[in-house]
């Protein structure tokens, strides 16, 4: 089973609907995204979040049953769901966001509500995103890593929002220590240029491999993606798609790497460390297919196993 934590929140995405502007709730939150995919990959998942009580906590609730996600550590609370609002490039269809976390729900959850110790059907944890940068949540995910993790392989994903981060050096020591835990760890080439500006992102990743992690991803959007470990360095191009947003795509490729690795038994310290290059790439194509399906689709809306016939998985 797959552990994963980080903030849950309603993406409102700006449509049309007769001639008038209005605004479309759909599930999300970068962590969510990623439990959803997962469940859609049919991958044994379980998600980590509070969830409100209100009608948005229902929709996200419902979402995640419906494709398979274990809520059994999911505690509703009367608190109101987090809010995100989303502003989409007209040309590119890439977004930006913008959110309402203070006392909501999905960024409630404390250190108290990890369980402890963790169940040895847990293979893996995924943490990450902006609940590292907000209290409780980031606590709470600092002591899932710090206390419960032992032997089980830890992924990251930062997906930086900077907006949210008041204070960028107390944020980098947090994620610094975090992420010197990580086995697996996936960046977007934003995320790169606000950890760490005018470096390479080749550096960078050499340097957490040098760190202790196990496997760098670096997404860069419609220009591929690109993996490092000790022994290769793979490259990939993004699949030619006709993009509707780029929501969620992120997500979805990061639950799609860790499905592949996952189904092969590879989704450990040892198994990121000894995969050949030939593996490297199918993982990465694999990746790449799912996040083309999400972008030719409105908000986070990942595929199932039955939409990636042509994926090499």
């Amino acid at each position: 089973m797959i552990l994963v934590t980080g903030e849950s929140l309603i993406d409102m995405l700006p449509r049309n609907l007769g001639g008038e502007p209005c605004l479309r709730p759909v599930p999300g939150g970068s962590p969510f995204n990623v439990a959803l995919a997962l469940g859609r990959l049919a991958a044994p998942v379980r998600y980590l979040c509070r969830l409100s009580e209100d009608p948005f906590g229902d929709l996200l609730t419902r979402t995640l049953k419906e494709s398979g996600v274990d809520l059994n550590w999911c505690p509703r609370t009367r608190a109101l769901s987090t809010l995100g609002f989303v502003d989409l490039d007209p040309k590119s269809g890439s977004a930006r966001y913008s959110f309402y976390t203070d006392n909501t729900a999905g960024c409630s959850l404390t250190p108290a509500d990890v369980p402890s110790p963790l169940p040895s059907t847990v293979e893996a944890v995924h943490v990450g995103s902006f609940a590292m940068a907000i209290e409780p949540f980031g606590s709470a995910i600092e002591t899932l890593v710090e206390r419960e993790l032992g032997e089980r392989c830890l992924s990251l994903d930062p997906n930086i929002r900077s907006f949210l981060v008041g204070n960028r050096d107390r944020f980098l020591l947090r994620y610094l220590r975090i992420a010197g835990r990580a086995d697996l760890l996936r960046m977007s080439l934003e995320d790169v240029e606000w950890l760490h500006p005018r470096s390479k992102p080749e550096e960078v990743a050499r340097a957490y491999l040098d760190a202790g992690v196990k496997l760098v991803v670096i997404t860069r959007g419609a220009d591929g993606a690109s993996a490092f470990s000790r022994q290769h360095e793979v490259s990939v191009q993004a699949p030619e798609v006709k993009v509707v947003d780029t929501v969620g795509a992120g997500d979805t490729f990061q639950a799609a790497l860790l499905c592949w690795l996952w189904e092969r038994q590879r989704l450990t310290r040892a198994g990121l460390a000894s995969l050949t290059k030939e593996e490297i790439q199918s993982l990465l194509q694999f990746a790449s297919a799912a996040a083309s399906v999400t972008c030719s689709r409105a908000g986070c809306n990942p595929p199932t196993r039955k939409d990636l016939p042509g994926a090499t998985g």
